[in-house]
């Protein structure tokens, strides 16, 4: 499904073509990413890179080294965090690319993880009617998910992505080395994405998945690899998410609701694949209760992913604040939430409805478990 080359002995790249851009993945893109900026005659002064404080200090001087071109480059920086993917991140993004001269013919590089692909992107796309983009991944959130697909946007309120648009990066480079600077905790939130992939894609991938623990896992590329080709399947066939792509929202109707609500009333927030990974399964659970999963498989879903993650305490009484966040999913209809649900690992059914009482019905199962 995808090519490998071997631009050096020793060293292989992954390229794989998504909807109208290519994706690069391995730990020699370095002269790939030169090569590219060469191409639309290169300008220190068009050229700006955006980043938080943990890029900028663990992966952005491995950059610089390796792409000496960049070196004189304008960096901008934001605060990491979901908390900061808000407008006013964005006005400062805005002002300073004005006040350094960026015009239509400047390129953005997004270095970091999810906050940092979605923002970056949406102020790229919207700077002057759109300057290019492009996607250089440093969590593994971001690898397996954020950087790729063209969606692009901003937290209102707290809630999740309610503004945005689709809007493709020019090329995206993936440097699993990357991976080498960050906590177990950040590695574990991308992990969850790769579970939903499995979950809904192969049954087969999903054994061989979970026949170890995660922290038997050591080399990342094979497996980024194959849950970028999961999720390029769906959006090279569904770009604008009107159908098919759809299938990808497994677990994430739930979750951004978990996400939104400790966003709101929690210390130390959840990560956005901590959040997925209750909401897979809650809906693992409404997928027994609506759409024929094996009471088995739901058991096999919840007994690996509480392995997995840590549990995260609901308060009997906090379960409607959470429900009332799920009045602002945008793929809601009416009264009823619109999932996509599991009706045997590997195979998946969109446009499924449930009520609230079955998503409340799904918290309390996770809370059960957890106890």
């Amino acid at each position: 499904m995808y090519e490998i080359i071997i631009i050096f002995v020793g060293m292989e790249q992954t390229i794989i073509n998504s909807a109208g851009y290519p994706i690069f993945i391995g730990n020699d893109v370095f002269n790939t990413i030169r090569s590219y900026l060469l191409q639309y005659e290169f300008k220190e002064d068009k050229v700006f890179i955006l980043c938080d404080e943990g890029s900028r200090k663990y992966c952005l001087p491995v950059l610089m080294s390796n792409v000496q071109l960049l070196q004189k480059v304008t960096v901008m920086e934001i605060p990491a965090g979901e908390e900061n993917k808000n407008i006013e991140t964005c006005k400062k993004i805005w002002v300073e690319l004005s006040n350094k001269g960026a015009d239509r013919n400047s390129i953005l590089i997004n270095l970091g993880g999810g906050v940092i692909s979605d923002i970056g992107g949406f102020t790229a796309s919207t700077f002057k009617r759109g300057i290019r983009y492009l996607n250089i991944p440093t969590t593994l959130l971001s690898m397996v998910d954020a950087s790729i697909g063209g969606k692009v946007g901003i937290d209102l309120n707290n809630l999740k992505n309610q503004v945005g648009l689709f809007a493709n990066p020019q090329v995206v480079f993936t440097i699993p080395e990357f991976l080498d600077t960050l906590p177990k905790r950040f590695i574990l939130s991308g992990f969850a994405e790769i579970i939903k992939h499995a979950l809904i894609y192969d049954k087969s991938y999903w054994q061989e998945l979970t026949s170890k623990c995660f922290d038997e896992i050591k080399e990342w590329k094979e497996i980024i690899d194959w849950s970028v080709e999961v999720k390029n399947y769906y959006i090279t066939e569904d770009p604008m998410d009107t159908g098919f792509r759809k299938v990808l929202n497994f677990g994430h109707t739930v979750g951004h609701a978990i996400e939104t609500f400790s966003l709101y009333y929690d210390e130390e927030p959840l990560l956005h694949g901590e959040a997925v990974a209750i909401g897979i399964i809650c809906e693992s659970y409404i997928s027994y209760k609506v759409a024929g999963l094996a009471k088995s498989q739901l058991e096999e879903i919840a007994s690996y992913i509480t392995r997995c993650f840590e549990p995260y305490k609901i308060e009997s009484d906090s379960i409607d604040l959470l429900l009332d966040f799920t009045k602002h999913d945008k793929k809601k209809l009416g009264s009823q939430m619109n999932l996509t649900l599991l009706t045997s690992i590997g195979t998946s059914l969109i446009n499924q409805e449930c009520t609230l009482d079955l998503v409340r019905e799904s918290i309390q199962y996770y809370q059960n478990i957890v106890k």
